[in-house]
């Protein structure tokens, strides 16, 4: 598995550094051009948001096409590994990436907070941030903001790598329209369900990170107190996912 994740890693260097380079372009000419035009705060960090937005999903593309990849590979049966190893490599791939993309956003905040721009944004109503004093522990804030951001991530990949692995069992021309379809089929079925089973404390086993309009930032910090069973749901659907995904590409099932 981490050989299929360097190799990965390899094959997308080039991307991955130039994704790199521009989002840090983009963030200082942001920066700059926005104080030099003095342009409010709030309009500079709801371009920021938008920036780091696109990232992460180009960073979420190049996994999803990283996993698509490997997995034809295997079905010609030029990557011999089992199942499960495509599955975990994709989903390092992604983690990695976005553990990078989470450093260099902190960073960033805590260069507004030294500049005195997140108090600012703050006083604004720009962000808010419930039940935690963004002052007196903002590597706590930034640590539970990442906890949410890696749970969801992880959640989501186990719905698009199930997806992605039962459109390419298709044989079908329109499998991508399916495969669409799927995806956010799952994606409603679940919320209907950890709303009825689960009503407000759904999804909240780890706080929540959300924003609202495009310089909005919201984030519930609500622990686990409240959320263990939604918590220990969402890990079952993640297992099941991944079964699920491993035994199509064990058994190269061809379902049309």
């Amino acid at each position: 598995m981490l050989n299929l994740l360097k190799y990965d890693l390899k094959r997308d260097a080039f991307v991955l550094l130039g994704v790199a380079a521009a989002l840090i372009l983009v963030q200082l000419s942001i920066e700059v051009g926005g104080r030099s035009l003095a342009e409010p705060v709030g309009n500079r960090f709801g371009l920021v948001l938008l920036t780091y937005l696109l990232a992460a999903i180009v960073l979420l593309m190049l996994a999803c096409r990283s996993f698509r990849e490997n997995i034809r590979l295997s079905g010609r049966r030029l990557l011999p590994l089992g199942s499960l190893n495509y599955v975990g490599s994709a989903a390092l791939y992604a983690l990695l990436n976005g553990a990078a993309l989470l450093l260099l956003a902190g960073l960033h905040t805590l260069y507004y907070r030294q500049t005195g721009l997140l108090n600012e944004l703050q006083q604004q109503g720009y962000i808010s941030i419930g039940s935690v004093d963004v002052h007196a522990s903002t590597a706590w804030t930034v640590f539970l903001a990442g906890l949410s951001i890696t749970w969801s991530v992880i959640l989501l990949l186990s719905v698009i790598f199930l997806v992605i692995s039962v459109t390419e069992s298709l044989q079908a021309k329109s499998k991508n329209l399916i495969g669409i379809l799927i995806f956010f089929a799952i994606g409603l079925v679940l919320t209907v369900i950890e709303s009825a089973l689960f009503g407000s404390s759904a999804s909240h086993a780890i706080p929540q990170l959300n924003t609202e309009g495009p310089a909005m930032l919201w984030m519930q910090a609500r622990g686990l107190n409240a959320g263990w069973v939604a918590f220990l749901f969402e890990l079952a659907v993640i297992a099941a996912f991944v079964t699920l995904t491993a035994r199509l590409i064990d058994r190269k099932v061809k379902i049309a």
